[in-house]
């Protein structure tokens, strides 16, 4: 092989390593998503989500509250049997 080979060679290793490198860089990660047109975040949906998400916080917190008073009323024996005073 002469030198002239080699080096179109080696030219040709690191360009393909170059172009490999940056094809799955983030940046092309973004243009990618740019370029498949991805609609941008619908404003109404993520305040509708924000809501929903504030609601279920809540009644998570009031299902809590009524497991312990619960609990707290079966350890006083104030619940008959069946769950009945």
């Amino acid at each position: 092989m002469s030198p002239d080979q080699v080096l179109i060679i080696i030219a040709i290793v690191t360009a393909a390593w170059t172009g490999t490198r940056l094809l799955r860089s983030p940046i092309a990660e973004a243009l990618a998503r740019r370029i498949g047109g991805s609609p941008p975040p619908d404003t109404d949906q993520a305040h509708e989500l924000a809501d929903l998400r504030a609601g279920v916080a809540e009644l998570e917190e009031r299902q809590d509250f009524t497991e312990r008073a619960l609990l707290q009323d079966r350890e006083r024996g104030e619940l008959g049997q069946g769950g009945r005073a």
